[in-house]
């Protein structure tokens, strides 16, 4: 069993977490929900040591397993770090920051490798996992080629086949198409049924109804309720919005195909060729300003390179795009403002509120509002990478709606983003949007496409060569 009693965690003086009291049986899914910057992943990374090891937190409590404690910092703990990574494995949100190869095959046994087991019983280790989880078709694979969801999905089966009981899984949907929620999912089902206790935090909850036997709502760093599935399936999609929860049903797509209506800015062509294997040809679409397009496709179809293509920064692409004359990729860039998945790779300022203007002139009225809009204008003096993972991303979203470019990409804005939050980027999304200007939105999230997209482009039927 693992237990945390009285849990405390501070970093420097920011209070984090609030006398966490919790108690997870072995065996056992639990899955901690909640707004972005709650303290999900704070529990998370006290639990793993990463809080105290590599984020310099200060614990003040517990944390048991089997009765023996495995606080990091306390003199007489029961277990050296070593021992707790054996016993403890972990699967981040951004599955690029837990890979150590290019090679997948030598990622899954580079754990192995480093404990010294011998190549017979890392074979019987791989094999073993083979046959729980059908993934021969991603062995010997360059890493940097997979799919988000393939990554993933290595994550996890590098999880398993260390030995690990108690794995830790912070937003492992996030970034994930139906198709790999899904394969995420069945993956989950199998590991609790060989006795692996999980802990998962997550914003997405219908897909672990079935499995999760309890769900804790963090607020401010507390434990504000605690539910079985039951209780929190017998609740209306009104009253889990109240407490700041997703719906615990399966979402549907409502919004209307693509609108063949003949727009200002026309994509005649374009064509890249990324590998062999991989291939974008598209033509003969159009885009009318005011309008808010939503990119789907499955993990790894091209949608995010699409939107590279568009803006210019695909130096081999060819493409013929027209607005009265026809735009060259620089042309294209000026009138650009991009939201990347991975928002770490365009946070450059050491306070929050010089990093929405860099670059640009100060308007401190407009500075402050879109940070109130997005609840962020408490944490106006803070660098922004001390943030969370979804304060960081609605971050990078005031940065790009305070630049007012003729065109807007997102790329998955609402990864890892609570329901409340969700509902507030997509009010200003749409604010944002007028006569002058087209948005762009690359998401999986369909709650999200629903609230503020006009029409969907699927670039999977788009492209001719799939």
């Amino acid at each position: 069993m693992l237990e945390l009693k009285n849990l405390n965690l501070y970093y420097n003086d920011n209070h984090v977490l609030k006398d966490i009291n919790m108690s997870v049986k072995s065996g056992a899914c639990v899955v901690l929900t909640g707004k972005s910057g709650s303290g999900k992943s704070s529990i998370i990374n006290a639990i793993n040591n990463l809080a105290v090891k590599y984020n310099e937190a200060n614990i003040t409590g517990e944390i048991l397993l089997d009765d023996k404690s495995i606080m990091a910092h306390e003199k007489n703990k029961s277990y050296e770090s070593y021992e707790i990574y054996k016993l403890i494995s972990n699967v981040f949100q951004n599955p690029k920051t837990y890979f150590f190869n290019v090679n997948t095959t030598e990622e899954l046994l580079f754990y192995l490798e480093n404990i010294g087991l011998d190549r017979k019983e890392m074979n019987e280790r791989m094999n073993e996992m083979l046959k729980l989880f059908p993934i021969a078709h991603l062995l010997d694979r360059d890493i940097f080629k997979l799919s988000g969801g393939e990554k993933q999905v290595l994550c996890i089966a590098s999880c398993y086949i260390a030995g690990s009981n108690i794995i830790l899984l912070d937003e492992p949907s996030s970034n994930l198409d139906e198709k790999y929620i899904e394969i995420l999912k069945s993956m989950l089902i199998k590991l609790k049924s060989l006795g692996k206790t999980l802990i998962l935090s997550e914003h997405r909850l219908y897909y672990l109804m079935d499995i999760a036997d309890e769900i804790y709502l963090i607020d401010e760093g507390r434990i504000a309720n605690r539910f079985k599935s039951k209780e929190l399936l017998s609740l209306s999609d009104k009253e889990l919005a109240s407490l700041g929860l997703r719906s615990t049903k399966k979402p549907i797509l409502t919004k209307d195909n693509y609108d063949l209506t003949k727009g200002e800015l026309e994509l005649k062509s374009l064509n890249y060729e990324v590998d062999n294997n991989f291939k974008l040809n598209l033509s003969d679409i159009s885009f009318k300003y005011g309008n808010i397009y939503g990119i789907i496709g499955r993990n790894g179809c091209g949608k995010s390179t699409f939107l590279r293509c568009l803006i210019g920064v695909e130096k081999k692409s060819q493409e013929e795009i027209y607005e009265n004359e026809i735009l060259n990729k620089k042309a294209r860039l000026k009138k650009s403002s991009l939201v990347m998945q991975d928002v770490n790779h365009q946070l450059f300022s050491d306070e929050v509120e010089k990093e929405v203007a860099l670059g640009l002139g100060e308007n401190k009225e407009r500075i402050d509002d879109l940070l109130k809009e997005l609840e962020l204008y408490q944490y106006k003096s803070r660098h922004p990478l001390s943030l969370s993972g979804g304060q960081k991303q609605r971050l990078a979203i005031a940065s790009v709606l305070y630049k007012s470019s003729k065109w807007i990409f997102f790329d998955e804005p609402t990864s890892g983003m609570d329901y409340t939050n969700m509902k507030r980027i997509s009010k200003l999304i749409k604010s944002c949007s007028n006569e002058r200007n087209i948005i762009f939105i690359i998401s999986h999230d369909i709650e999200f496409l629903n609230e503020v997209v006009d029409y969907i482009i699927n670039i999977e039927k788009q492209n001719k060569i799939s």
